[in-house]
C-alpha cells in the first residue's frame, strides 16, 4: 500500500517519527485514539481507571494492525501493555523496529504480515484488536475485518478509526488534508474504498462482533489538533465486541 502512496518510500519512511513533518497529524492523534480506547475498556470492566499495568494483566494483549512506522503501536506500549504492531510493509516495520531499538519495551514486538496471513495462526490470541486509519485503503474490507476478528478472544475489544463515506469525508481527507495542507501526500485517499458507519456496523455484524459505542472524530489540519465530537460525518471511531 505504501510504496503506491509515496513516491520515494525510504524518503517517508525517514520522516516518520517526525512529529513536525508531513505525517504531523498521526502523531497528535494519540492524543485522542489513545484515551479512546483506554476509557471505553475501563467502561466494560477490562480496565481499572488509571490503571497501566498490573502483574495479574501480564497476559492483557493488544494487536495493531496496519501499524506502519509504530506510532500508535509505541503509544500503546508505553502505558505498560502487551502490543504486537503488525504491517505487510517490511520497511516501515524497519523504521518501527529502529526507533525503539535502544529502549527497553520487552513488551514490545512488530511483525511483518497482512492480517489474513497472520490470523491463521494467531486466532483468539488477542484481548484487544486496533485497527487505526487502515481500512478505508483496503479494497476486500470483508476478509479484513474477517481475519482482525479471528485474532481476537471471545468478548474480546475491536476498535477501528476511519474516515466516514461521506461528502464531508472527503473534504477533510482530500480536499483539506491532502490538497490543502498537503498533511498526507495526494492521492493517498480514494473516496470510494471509504466506508460508511452503518455499513461497517452491518459487516461486524455478520462476523458475530457488536458494535457498542461509536464517536465522531475531526481533524484540524491548520492547529494539528484532533477532536472527539458527536458530529460522526467527518471520521469516526468505533468499538465492537466479539460475540462469545
Amino acid at each position: 500500500m505504501y510504496k503506491r502512496l509515496f513516491p520515494s518510500i525510504r524518503h517517508v519512511a525517514d520522516e516518520w517519527w517526525n512529529k513536525n513533518g508531513r505525517l504531523r497529524g498521526l502523531h497528535t492523534f494519540n492524543n485522542v485514539r489513545i484515551p479512546f480506547i483506554q476509557n471505553r475498556l475501563i467502561k466494560i470492566g477490562v480496565l481499572r481507571p488509571h490503571e497501566r499495568i498490573t502483574t495479574s494483566s501480564q497476559d492483557f494483549s493488544i494487536l495493531d494492525v496496519g501499524c506502519g512506522g509504530g506510532i500508535l503501536t509505541e503509544g500503546l506500549s508505553r502505558l505498560g501493555y502487551n502490543v504486537t504492531g503488525l504491517d505487510p510493509n517490511s520497511e516501515l516495520i524497519d523504521v518501527a523496529k529502529f526507533h525503539v531499538k535502544d529502549e527497553n519495551l520487552p513488551q514490545l514486538q512488530y511483525e511483518c504480515s497482512t492480517i489474513e496471513e497472520f490470523g491463521v495462526t494467531n486466532s483468539e490470541k488477542y484481548n484487544v484488536v486496533v485497527s487505526s486509519e487502515t481500512i478505508e485503503h483496503v479494497t476486500e474490507k470483508e476478509e479484513f475485518l474477517k481475519s482482525s476478528i479471528q485474532c481476537l478472544k471471545p468478548g474480546g475489544s475491536l476498535f477501528i478509526t476511519t474516515i466516514n463515506k461521506t461528502w464531508l469525508g472527503r473534504f477533510s481527507a482530500i480536499d483539506l488534508w491532502e490538497n490543502v495542507f498537503k498533511c498526507v501526500p495526494k492521492g493517498t485517499h480514494e473516496y470510494d474504498k471509504f466506508i460508511g458507519l452503518n455499513d461497517l456496523i452491518e459487516m461486524l455484524s455478520k462476523e458475530k462482533c457488536t458494535t457498542i459505542f461509536t464517536s465522531g472524530l475531526f481533524y484540524n489540519p491548520y492547529l494539528n489538533k484532533w477532536y472527539s465530537t458527536k458530529n460522526k460525518y467527518f471520521s469516526y471511531a468505533l468499538h465492537a465486541i466479539k460475540v462469545c
